[in-house]
Formats: C-alpha cells, structure tokens, sequence
C-alpha cells in the first residue's frame, strides 16, 4: 500500500484567494492518487513540533503513522502532475529524488547551501550520479521514501532533537537538512529523472514540461494557467 502526502503551513479557516495556487496543487495530487490507485492524505496540522513549518516534513520518518504504508511520496504543494505513470512503479532504495543542479540552476546558491552544512556536518557531500561534477543536492519538493529509508532515517537522524540542533546553528529549512542526513548517514539515494521534478529553470522554452512540474516563488501564482 502506497501513499501520496502533502501538507500546508500555516494554514485556517478556508483557501483564499492568496491561496489559491495550494488549492490546486492539492487537487492534482488527489486526482494523480486516484488515477494510479493509491492513498492520499493532506495536513494542515502541526504534528511534530518542528522548529518551522518547513522542517514539519521530518514528520514523513518520524511518525509511526507512515509505518503501515511501502512508499510515502512527499509532494510539495506547489507542483502539478501532468502524467498518468506511476512514479511508485519507480525503482528505489531508501529514497528517490531529483538532482538540484545542471544547467541553469542557481549554482552559487547551492554551492553556498552544501559548504555551509558540510562545515555544520564535518562531511563532504558525494557526487551526484546526474551530474558527475557536481555535488549531490537533491531537492526536496519530492521525496520518493521506502519503507526501510524512513525506518533508517529515524532510527540513524537523531530525532526531533538534531532538527532543533541543526536549525539553531545553520538557520536553515528542510532541504539542506535532509541532505546533510542523507550524506552523514550513508543512505542509498536513488536519483529520479527531473521529469518528475521539472522545476522552472529545467523547463523547455519556459513551459512545464515535465511529469510533475515545480512552480517556485511568484510562479505559483501562474499555476492556474496550466492545469
């Protein structure tokens, strides 16, 4: 049994129109879940105590409510699926994500991002299998776990209480930290197509074109022009 998970921080009362782009991205992945037929479920609950709302996403290892599932898929809120392929059908180990680098991403950016938690990890990140120049840092917009990942991931992480650690020392979100684990950690990561993570820099003549495409900053806004 498979699950498709999303969540929203924070979040009361009804969707707005300021909104409205969560609205949609919850509504393609509850469409996608049904097309390919698994589970799908939606937080708008702070569950786990997090420092932030974004670290929230640890919740994905770290409760045992997930136990009773085979692959959780982390879905950020702002993409859309374009595809009826089921990226359950997908071959990983303990994770499956989508290599943030290659042409046109922002590379200062990462770059900064990796140095910053290698010095925090003492570690050096490994080379993406993608792109063999350069480091692996996936993004975290989609998160394709096993089973045995996020039963490893709770057991090797160090709780709750290294996220409250890493955050007070770094000031950093979840995407740093899942990478930074991931490294320290040794888990098997399994590099998916970008197809499945299409985000706006990776795009063909500016369009979406992936399976699932990620609309970052005021493109959210766009959303609604292709669904």
């Amino acid at each position: 049994m498979d699950l498709i998970y999303q969540y929203f921080l924070p979040y009361s009362g009804e969707m707005t129109n300021e909104h409205d782009w969560v609205e949609l991205g919850v509504e393609s992945a509850k469409q996608y879940a049904n097309k390919i037929g698994v589970e799908y479920r939606f937080s708008d609950e702070a569950t786990m105590n997090a420092p932030n709302q974004n670290l929230e996403s640890c919740r994905i290892f770290l409760d045992p409510w997930f136990d009773k599932f085979d692959k959780v898929l982390l879905l950020d809120i702002d993409t859309l699926v374009n595809t009826e392929d089921n990226i359950f059908d997908q071959e990983v180990a303990d994770i499956g994500m989508v290599q943030d680098g290659g042409p046109g991403s922002p590379k200062h950016l990462i770059d900064s991002l990796v140095s910053k938690v290698e010095k925090y990890g003492g570690i050096q990140f490994k080379k993406s299998t993608t792109f063999p120049n350069e480091k692996r840092y996936c993004n975290g917009g989609l998160q394709l776990w096993s089973k045995q990942g996020r039963l490893k991931a709770r057991k090797l992480f160090g709780g709750l209480e290294e996220v409250y650690r890493y955050r007070e020392a770094t000031r950093l979100n979840e995407q740093p930290y899942l990478n930074l684990m991931l490294n320290l950690h040794d888990m098997e990561v399994t590099e998916l197509s970008n197809e499945w993570n299409r985000m706006m820099y990776m795009w063909q003549g500016g369009k979406p074109d992936g399976k699932i495409n990620h609309f970052l900053g005021n493109w959210k806004r766009r959303m609604k022009d292709f669904v």
